[in-house]
């Protein structure tokens, strides 16, 4: 490794726009700055310029907001507020929402894995350097590709081996301040690995493995700056490294495996979710609870454990309407001829009625969960199929819990309700059920209007039973 290394900014890169080579623009600025490239040159280029050349300019005012990003707004513009910071709009979220495949955290910022696999605030969205009020730059979809290109045409016209970064700024945890950090590059391994060099006393290194490209990125962003420098392009003389061609970014990347931070957060998101959710007893909002996210709620309770695998569950969704308020007439009067029977006074009857009529009708969703009987084993022992009903039964349990918060996790409320039980044969009727179908629970669905309250829980000591 040199003892002195050389930044330079490459001065006259013009403003970019949507197709222009950036290749051709870089090399005539280092001609105009009377500059030599040298082989073991390496230069960062500013993701910013790469993705207006790729025309990657997304104007917020053009981007359909979900419900999903309505929610997280909410969720996080007062926490926003808290920390004095503008919060993102609707449209914003969307957008990070896009570029994500995974949310990690939602504060006054979202933390998303971006579709690179790049942990990072807002999914690398960008509204600084760009010309226009709404407008924002995307990341590049293969960084590494167009570091590729680059460094192929400037080389070949300068006639030297060379290597080219593309980098940005990300914030980082524990510390305030951002840093430069590689996105993709070309010619140069990301990672320095040291393990098995011996130190100043002679041990040898057990695990030190430097991230190279990191902290070229970084020293270049010294240069390149964050405001008005105007030097998109840093130049770096002097840095020894070894030539290395097809050496992807995402080997930087941590694996989820052994990354701490995620797993202890994940594990946090997942304790929060179990604990935040509530049987929702009370008025829904109005707002509109679109059927694909239902759908969605649907598509991650598949995942439930089930009894041989048979996943017998069933799903059905019942919109508003007439089909609804009919059986829940018809179940009502089933209901009332119970609670005769079991001669109980009319103003108990009226009140149970009651009670559940007025959510039953008028929530958003109001999704049946029956059990399919059909996959069910049966045996000449009547023990063993009644066993084998119960199996079934808690496996439609198992899925219900994994539809409760998948529902939750949508920010959406929802009750579990047990009276299918008591009126299966008039369910059955009124939608003319397969006769293997066991309605077994209901469960109601929609946007909360309140906060329900906190029900009180037994300690851990006395639902523990001691052998």
């Amino acid at each position: 490794m040199s003892n002195n290394i050389e930044l330079i900014g490459l001065k006259g890169i013009p403003l970019i726009e949507k197709g222009d080579n950036l290749s051709t623009t870089i090399i005539n600025a280092i001609k105009n700055n009377g500059i030599e490239i040298e082989n073991g040159d390496i230069l960062v280029i500013a993701q910013s310029i790469i993705s207006k050349s790729l025309g990657l300019i997304k104007n917020l005012n053009t981007v359909r907001v979900s419900n999903t990003a309505n929610e997280i707004y909410k969720e996080i513009s007062s926490k926003a507020k808290k920390y004095k910071i503008s919060p993102k709009s609707p449209e914003l979220i969307q957008l990070i929402l896009d570029e994500s495949k995974d949310i990690i955290k939602k504060e006054h910022v979202l933390i998303v894995e971006t579709k690179h696999g790049f942990i990072c605030a807002n999914a690398g969205i960008d509204k600084s350097n760009v010309d226009g009020k709404y407008n924002v730059t995307l990341l590049p979809e293969n960084p590494d590709r167009e570091a590729e290109k680059i460094r192929n045409e400037i080389s070949s016209f300068v006639d030297k081996e060379i290597a080219v970064i593309i980098s940005d700024s990300f914030g980082r945890p524990f510390r305030i301040g951002a840093v430069g950090v590689a996105l993709g590059a070309s010619g140069i391994n990301p990672i320095l690995d040291k393990r098995g060099f011996k130190d100043l006393y002679g041990y040898k290194l057990q695990s030190t493995v430097i991230g190279q490209i990191d902290n070229l990125a970084s020293a270049a962003q010294l240069i390149m700056g964050e405001t008005d420098e105007g030097l998109p392009v840093v130049i770096i003389k002097g840095y020894k490294f070894e030539f290395m061609e097809n050496m992807p970014t995402k080997s930087i990347l941590r694996n989820k495996e052994i990354d701490l931070f995620i797993k202890e957060n994940k594990s946090s998101v997942i304790s929060d979710l179990l604990k935040k959710r509530r049987s929702y007893k009370l008025d829904f909002s109005e707002k509109h609870v679109e059927k694909k996210v239902i759908e969605q709620c649907i598509d991650i309770a598949r995942w439930a454990p089930s009894a041989h695998n048979k996943q017998s569950w069933r799903y059905i969704i019942i919109e508003k309407g007439r089909k609804r308020e009919n059986l829940i007439k018809m179940m009502n009067r089933k209901l009332r001829e119970d609670l005769i029977k079991d001669n109980k006074p009319e103003q108990f009857i009226r009140k149970k009625i009651e009670k559940t009529k007025k959510n039953f009708i008028n929530a958003p969703y109001l999704i049946l969960i029956c059990l399919d009987r059909k996959g069910l084993e049966q045996y000449s022992e009547s023990e063993r199929t009644q066993n084998e009903f119960i199996m079934g039964i808690q496996s439609v349990s198992a899925s219900t819990i994994y539809f409760l918060l998948a529902v939750e996790s949508k920010g959406l409320a929802s009750c579990w309700y047990c009276a299918p039980l008591f009126t299966k044969e008039v369910i059955k009727e009124t939608f003319n059920l397969p006769s293997s179908y066991f309605p077994a629970a209901f469960i109601t669905v929609g946007y909360p209007s309140k906060k329900p309250k906190i029900p009180q829980r037994k300690e851990l000591n006395e639902i523990i039973f001691e052998i």
